[in-house]
C-alpha cells in the first residue's frame, strides 16, 4: 500500500479534500501539513485516500500535487518511549510478542523484568511474580531500577493488599527520582488495586492524581542563542509527558469507577475535564471527541445538556475534519431531539465512508423515529434495510437490534403473529437490557399467559443491567398482562394480587425517577387491581392520584382512563350521585379524544345512574320585569343592560341557606363569562338589625343572612370585574319601602358597596337619615 505525506499547502492553510473526484463536488475540510494518508484509488491527478495520521478528514479526494510518497513506518503513530526498565520491558513485549521476548530475555535485572511482563501477557501470573521477585533482588541498590521491579511485583501479585504495599513503595520511589510518567503509571496501578478492594473513593482520588501528572505541563524558559541576541521564549515540550497510552489507561480506570458508582453525571464529568484539557492545548479534535462522549453519557439522564454538548462537539469535529466523529455527533443530536434530518445527514456521511456498521445503527434509529411519528411503513422499511446490512456483516447484536426494530414496526401495524416470532428471534441474538426490550416487545404481541412468561424473563435482565426505568416499565407491563389473565378463579385472584404489588413497585420506581407520566400509568393499573380485589377506597384513591399526575404532565388520554377507573370504583361502591357527575365529565374527555365506543358505553351508564337517583323537581323562580316597557330607565340604573333578576323567596323550612349560597355562587360564575362590567344587588333582611338601632334581637333568618354578606365580600376580592352591592332591608319594611331602599341603593350604594336601611315612621315626609 502506497503512503503519502502532505507537503504542500494551499493558500487557505491545508490540502483541500472533496467528497468526490470532481472539482465541483462538495468540500469537506483540509488535510494539515504532515498528515499521512494511504492511496485507495487514483484518477489522473486526483487521489482517493484513507487517513493514517495527522489532522483532517478520514477519507475523500485530494490533489496528488500536494502529496509526496513516504515510508510506511512514518504512518505509524509515535508511541511514548519510556526510560524506566519496566516501560522498556513492556515496549519490547509489545514489539516482539510475548514468546519471542521471553526467549530473548536475559538473566540480569532488565531481562528478568522482560520475562515477567512476557509471562504476565501469557497469563502465567505465578511465573511472572517469581521473575519480578528475582528482578528486585538483582536490582537492589539502584532506587530507580528497583522501583520498576516493585511496580512489576504489584502488577503480578494476586493478593491485593500485598500488591498494594509493593505499588505504594514503587510510587514513592518514582516520585523521589523524579520519573513523572512512572509515578503516574504507579498511581493508576494503585487505583486499580483499590478498585478491586471496593475502595471507590480512594481509587478515584488516586487516578485523578495520575491524570493530573499526565496532563501536567510546566511553563519553562528555553534559551535560544543567535548571533545578535539571546531570546527567552515560553516552551513546554521539555517537561510535558507525552504518554497517550498511559492517559487512556488512567481515564479508563476513572470511567470504570464512575460506572461502579452508577452515576452517569460523574462519568460525564470525566469527559468534561478531558474536553477542558484538550481546549487548553488547542486540540479541537480531542475536545470534540470528549464532548461527544460526554453527550452520549448524558443522553439518558439529561437530554437538553446532551444536545448542547453534541452540538458543540459537531462544530469542533467538522472543523477538525473528523467525519466519523461528525457522524456520531449527528446521531447523538438526533437521539436527543428526535430530528430525522440529522440521522439522514449522518447516514449520507456513513455511506460516503463505506461504514456499513454505523449505517445499521443509523437505520435502526431512523426506524424508531419514523415509528414515533406514526409512519409505520417507513419504519418497517428502514428496519428491514438495517437487518439486511447486519446479516451481511454477520454482526449478531446489530442484527438483533434491527430485527427488534422490524418487530416493533410490525406490532404497531397490527401484525402480531409475525412481530411475536421476530421479537423472540431478536431476543436470542441480544444480551442484557437489549434482550429484555425485545422480550417486552414480544410480550406486547403475545396472549396474556405467554406475555406474562416473557415479561418475567425480562424483569431480572433489566435488574442485572441496573436499568431502573426499564425494570419499572417491564413490571408495569407485567401487571397489565396479569390483569388480563383468564383462567381458574384461584389463579385469577393470585394474578390480580401479584399485579397490584407489581404496579405499586413500578409506581415507587417512577416516583424516584421523576417520570410523572409513567407514575400516573402505574397508579391507574394499581387502582384497577385494587378495585378488582374489592379494595374500593384504595382503588379510587390510586385512580385519582393518576388523574392528578396526568393533569400535571398534560396527558389527556391518561387523565380520561384514570377517571374512568375512578368511576368504576364509585359505581361499585354505590355512590350513584358522585358517579353520575364523574361519568358526565369522563364522557366529555373521551368525546374530545374521539373514542366513540367508550363514549357510547358511558351514555348507557349515565342513563342507568339517572334512573337509580330520585327525581328532583325544579325550584320555582320568579322573574320581575317592568310593567311599562317604555319606562325611561336611563342614568346609572342597573336596568340599562339586560339583567337576570333572581328572587329567593322560599321559606327556611324548604331550603337551607347553604343552598342559597351555592346558587348565588353559580349565578356569579355565569356572570364572569359576560365581557362587560356587570353590576347586581344582593338583598338581605334583618342582618343589620341591631347595628341600625332596632331594639329587638335579630331573628334566626337574619343571623343566617350574615353568611350571604361574607360570601359577597369574598366575591368582591376574587372577581373585581363584578360590581356587587349588598343591601340589608329592615325587618319591618313594607313592599313599597323595600322598593325605595332598592332605588336608593342603585343610586348610591356607599363607599364599600354595602348599605343597610332603617325605617323611621315618625319622619316619613322628612329627609331620611340614611
Amino acid at each position: 500500500m502506497v503512503h503519502y505525506e502532505v507537503v504542500a499547502v494551499a493558500e487557505l492553510g491545508g490540502a483541500l479534500v472533496r467528497e468526490g473526484k470532481s472539482l465541483t463536488s462538495q468540500q469537506l475540510a483540509r488535510l494539515g501539513v504532515g498528515a499521512v494518508i494511504n492511496e485507495l484509488e487514483r484518477a489522473g491527478e486526483r487521489l482517493r485516500f484513507k487517513k493514517v495520521s495527522g489532522s483532517g478528514p478520514e477519507s475523500g479526494w485530494v490533489s496528488a500535487k500536494l502529496l509526496e510518497k513516504c515510508e510506511a513506518t512514518k504512518a505509524a503513530p509515535t508511541k511514548y518511549q519510556g526510560k524506566s526498565l519496566l516501560a522498556l520491558a513492556e515496549a519490547k513485549v509489545l514489539e516482539k510478542g510475548a514468546p519471542q521476548a521471553l526467549k530473548e530475555s536475559g538473566k540480569d535485572g532488565a531481562g528478568l523484568l522482560v520475562a515477567s511482563m512476557a509471562l504476565l501477557a501469557q497469563g502465567d501470573l505465578t511465573g511472572a511474580n517469581e521473575k519480578a521477585k528475582a528482578a528486585q533482588e538483582a536490582l537492589k541498590g539502584n532506587k530507580e531500577q528497583e522501583a520498576s521491579a516493585l511496580l512489576a511485583l504489584a502488577l503480578t501479585t494476586s493478593e491485593a493488599k500485598t500488591a498494594l504495599g509493593h505499588g505504594m513503595a514503587a510510587q514513592a520511589a518514582f516520585k523521589e527520582v523524579g520519573d513523572k510518567q512512572m509515578e503516574a503509571s504507579a498511581l493508576t496501578a494503585l487505583a486499580n488495586l483499590r478498585l478491586s478492594l471496593k475502595e471507590l473513593s480512594v481509587a478515584e482520588a488516586l487516578v485523578k492524581d495520575a491524570l493530573r501528572i499526565f496532563h501536567e505541563c510546566k511553563e519553562v524558559m528555553q534559551i535560544v542563542s543567535s548571533t545578535s541576541m539571546t531570546l527567552w521564549t515560553p516552551y513546554d515540550e521539555l517537561t510535558r509527558i507525552k504518554d497517550p497510552e498511559g492517559e487512556e489507561a488512567a481515564e479508563a480506570t476513572l470511567l470504570e469507577i464512575c460506572t461502579l458508582k452508577d452515576t452517569s453525571t460523574s462519568t460525564a464529568s470525566v469527559y468534561q475535564e478531558r474536553a477542558a484539557y484538550c481546549k487548553s492545548k488547542s486540540d479541537k479534535l480531542g475536545q470534540g471527541q470528549a464532548l461527544q462522549k460526554m453527550a452520549e453519557q448524558l443522553l439518558e439522564s439529561a437530554s437538553k445538556e446532551a444536545l448542547e454538548s453534541s452540538k458543540e462537539a459537531l462544530e469542533l469535529l467538522q472543523q477538525a475534519g473528523d467525519q466519523k466523529g461528525t457522524l456520531s455527533a449527528l446521531h447523538t443530536a438526533a437521539l436527543a431531539t428526535g430530528d430525522k434530518s440529522k440521522v439522514e445527514e449522518a447516514l449520507k456521511i456513513s455511506r460516503s465512508l463505506g461504514d456499513e456498521s454505523s449505517q445499521v445503527e443509523l437505520l435502526t434509529t431512523l426506524s424508531a423515529l419514523h415509528l414515533r411519528g406514526h409512519q409505520k411503513e417507513l419504519a418497517k422499511t428502514r428496519a428491514a434495510e438495517a437487518q439486511t446490512l447486519a446479516k451481511k456483516l454477520q454482526d449478531e447484536p446489530a442484527a438483533g437490534r434491527a430485527a427488534h426494530a422490524v418487530a416493533s414496526a410490525m406490532l404497531a401495524s397490527g401484525e402480531t403473529t409475525e412481530a411475536l416470532a421476530l421479537a423472540k428471534d431478536a431476543a436470542k441474538l441480544l444480551t442484557g437490557a437489549a434482550r429484555a426490550l425485545a422480550l417486552c416487545t414480544a410480550a406486547g404481541a403475545a396472549a396474556s399467559k405467554e406475555a406474562c412468561e416473557l415479561l418475567r424473563q425480562a424483569v431480572p435482565l433489566f435488574s442485572a443491567a441496573k436499568d431502573a426505568g426499564g425494570e419499572a416499565t417491564a413490571k408495569l407491563q407485567l401487571a397489565t398482562a396479569l390483569l388480563a389473565y383468564e383462567g381458574p378463579l384461584v389463579e385469577v385472584f393470585q394474578s390480580r394480587s401479584e399485579a397490584a404489588g407489581l404496579a405499586e413497585q413500578a409506581r415507587c420506581a417512577f416516583l424516584v425517577l421523576g417520570d410523572q407520566r409513567s407514575q400516573g400509568r402505574a397508579s391507574n393499573v394499581a387502582a384497577q387491581s385494587k378495585i378488582l380485589l374489592n379494595d374500593l377506597d384504595g382503588g379510587i384513591e390510586a385512580a385519582m392520584q393518576g388523574v392528578v399526575l396526568a393533569r400535571s404532565c398534560g396527558d389527556k388520554e391518561l387523565e380520561a382512563y384514570a377517571l374512568r377507573t375512578a368511576l368504576a370504583g364509585m359505581v361499585s361502591k354505590g355512590c350513584s350521585a358522585k358517579a353520575l357527575r364523574l361519568a358526565k365529565e369522563v364522557k366529555i374527555l373521551f368525546h374530545k379524544l374521539g373514542v366513540k365506543a367508550i363514549e357510547e358505553s358511558l351514555d348507557s351508564l349515565i342513563l342507568q345512574l339517572e334512573e337509580e337517583l330520585p327525581k328532583i323537581s325544579p325550584i320555582q323562580r320568579m322573574t320581575i320585569t317592568p310593567k311599562d316597557t317604555k319606562i325611561n330607565l336611563s342614568s346609572n340604573s342597573l336596568f340599562t343592560q339586560a339583567t337576570n333578576c333572581i328572587v329567593w323567596s322560599l321559606p327556611l323550612t324548604q331550603m337551607t341557606y347553604m343552598m342559597y349560597l351555592f346558587e348565588l355562587l353559580k349565578f356569579v360564575d355565569d356572570l364572569k363569562n359576560i365581557p362587560d362590567r356587570v353590576a347586581f344587588l344582593v338583598m338581605t333582611k334583618g342582618v343589620m338589625a341591631r347595628h341600625t338601632g332596632e331594639m329587638a334581637a335579630s331573628q334566626f333568618t337574619g343571623a343566617l343572612g350574615t353568611t350571604v354578606w361574607a360570601v359577597c365580600r369574598t366575591i368582591r376580592l376574587e372577581s373585581p370585574k363584578l360590581l356587587v352591592c349588598t343591601v340589608d332591608m329592615p325587618s319591618s319594611a313594607t313592599t313599597h319601602e323595600m322598593t325605595d331602599c332598592i332605588r336608593a341603593a342603585q343610586l348610591e350604594p356607599g363607599p364599600r358597596n354595602e348599605i343597610a336601611f332603617i325605617v323611621d315612621r315618625k319622619n316619613q315626609l322628612g329627609k331620611r337619615p340614611y
